[in-house]
């Protein structure tokens, strides 16, 4: 009986180590297949697209913002986890 229990403990503790480096490869595919978007909605505003190269920007370190803010606005599915971080900061505050 323990030892059923032991192997079934490992194996769950192995697919748990997985899950999230499925869930990262699975946003990176994301990110390369889904086309960037330019508006959103939800926030009245456009999104960053991706910049310009040039190697004044790289030099002043001033790419590396732009291309750190293209990443935030153009995460898949960036709606669902703004509304989800908007409710948790709800029930945050009504605690």
């Amino acid at each position: 009986m323990r030892i059923i229990r032991k192997t079934t403990s490992a194996a769950l503790q192995s697919i748990l180590r997985v899950i999230p480096f499925i869930f990262m490869l699975t946003m990176l595919i994301l990110h390369l297949i889904l086309p960037d978007k330019t508006f959103s909605e939800d926030e009245m505003r456009y999104l960053t697209q991706w910049p310009a190269f040039r190697v004044e920007r790289i030099l002043d370190g001033n790419y590396k913002t732009k291309v750190e803010t293209y990443f935030s606005d153009q995460f898949p599915f960036r709606n669902f986890w703004v509304h989800i971080k908007k409710g948790c900061s709800r029930s945050a505050n009504f605690a």
